[in-house]
């Protein structure tokens, strides 16, 4: 029970902070569709696509190595926080100089603001790592507070009121990014004071051994994620990037969910992987967030069709044919990260991206092949099929780590039920959708009655643990 409880608690935290920065702002995006034409949103999207992509590769992904060795390793914390900082200033520099380089040949009127957000963007990213290593999750909450507030208020003021455009969006993020990562460094100073810092060449080279091998990885992601988006642009059009993007904003709940689940179950997963009783609280965890997964795809399937013909700009209504397929998507996308733990639990990174690969591989195939006939359902199926591919690969690369008995019943049965759904809302009337969203929350909350009551009971005791931290 007390596995149970720290891991609510955890996921608790991480909503703090992740609910202003992706709920909040997923809630004032309607706003910019009438500011941005699909073809500017288009920009937007595929510009911190790119961004989202570059963050981790730039910096040998060394944010996941800090991590893994704060939570636990023999090392000492002067010695892991000395290593990883500095080869992350390391790694920064020459991604600057690269950069400034590379734009004064290739001339783009967005490249100083890139550089600026890219940059900005790895601090915040290593800083926020270190703080969930070193258990500072209260701190890490705060920082996604901050940074949706900036994000927000910087929004409506240079694209709302100043008609900035794409450039005000991408500046917004950048201060928000770098402001994040300030409040960060200024909270876990004593943490860098307390322990003699120390550079140690042994350490940064089995960091970097783990840490480098996560970069494929992530560009793997990234293509499955993100790519869809640049190939729409190059081979149909950026309007049409535009219309998926907004498409692709409603699944962005559930991979709200789905991160803030992530990285609480990565730090349980990680100090429970020695323990005898792993494969049944690992099956456990599993069946139940799935259940749960489904329970709020059925809830946002119809809300997601009401809100886009009752808010959107008319030029973007179309999305919402789109919006089921890419849901489905992002559920066998939760499933592949919640195998994924295993690598990191093992330190055996570089078998992650055997099946990034492969479903990357997929994903750019079916655009190739189809994209062209059929425009964004190629983007939406390519997406679907490479979450599967990966989540069947992992399947069973995994079972030298750990067996996971997943109910396949269950499973299949769930599966079945969002397909018919998807199809059912596409030829429902808008008035109709509001009754499915009422009787999909009754069912969402019998199929998962004992994992709320569980949470509604602990959460008064986990709010004054909290309080007292």
């Amino acid at each position: 029970m007390d596995k149970q409880k720290s891991l609510l608690k955890n996921v608790l935290l991480y909503s703090i902070s992740n609910f202003g920065s992706k709920i909040l702002t997923f809630l004032i995006f309607p706003l910019y569709t009438y500011h941005l034409t699909t073809a500017e949103f288009g920009i937007y999207d595929t510009t911190v696509s790119i961004v989202n992509m570059l963050t981790p590769m730039c910096i040998l992904a060394i944010h996941e190595g800090l991590l893994r060795w704060l939570l636990k390793s023999s090392e000492r914390e002067g010695d892991i926080l000395g290593t990883g900082c500095g080869l992350y200033l390391v790694f920064t520099a020459v991604l600057d100089v690269i950069l400034i380089s590379f734009f004064s040949f290739w001339k783009w009127e967005h490249s100083t603001v890139f550089i600026f957000l890219l940059t900005s963007s790895t601090l915040q990213t290593v800083m926020q790592f270190i703080a969930r290593g070193a258990q500072k999750n209260k701190v890490f909450a705060i920082s996604g507070i901050i940074y949706t507030v900036v994000v927000l208020l910087l929004n409506v003021l240079l694209v709302v009121c100043w008609s900035c455009g794409v450039d005000g969006m991408l500046i917004s993020m950048a201060i928000a990014h770098f402001l994040a990562a300030m409040y960060l460094i200024v909270e876990l100073r004593d943490l860098f004071k307390i322990t003699p810092i120390r550079f140690s060449k042994s350490l940064a080279h089995e960091m970097l051994l783990y840490s480098i091998m996560l970069v494929p990885n992530h560009i793997s992601w990234w293509v499955m994620n993100a790519s869809d988006r640049i190939m729409l642009t190059w081979l149909v059009g950026s309007s049409m990037t535009g219309i998926y993007s907004l498409a692709c904003k409603f699944p962005t709940v559930l991979s709200i969910f789905h991160s803030l689940f992530y990285q609480a179950w990565q730090e349980q997963a990680v100090k429970e992987y020695e323990s005898c009783s792993r494969d049944d609280y690992y099956s456990k965890v599993f069946n139940v967030y799935a259940r749960f997964s489904v329970g709020i795809i059925l809830c946002l399937i119809p809300f997601s069709k009401w809100f886009i013909m009752r808010f959107m700009n008319e030029s973007y209504k179309a999305s919402y044919v789109y919006v089921g397929v890419l849901f489905l998507s992002t559920l066998f996308y939760s499933f592949s990260n919640f195998y994924g733990t295993g690598y990191i639990s093992a330190m055996d990174t570089k078998k992650a991206f055997s099946s990034t690969g492969v479903g990357a591989i997929v994903n750019i195939v079916i655009n190739l092949l189809l994209m062209k006939k059929i425009g964004i359902w190629a983007a939406c199926i390519s997406t679907l099929v490479g979450y599967v591919v990966v989540w069947c690969v992992r399947l069973k690369q995994t079972k030298k780590y750990f067996s996971i008995r997943v109910d396949w019943k269950m499973m299949c049965v769930l599966i079945v039920t969002i397909i018919v759904y998807c199809i059912v809302v596409n030829y429902t009337s808008i008035a109709l959708c509001l009754v499915l969203v009422t009787a999909s929350c009754i069912v969402c909350f019998f199929i998962n009655k004992r994992l709320i009551l569980f949470a509604v009971k602990n959460c008064l005791n986990i709010n004054r643990y909290i309080r007292k931290k």
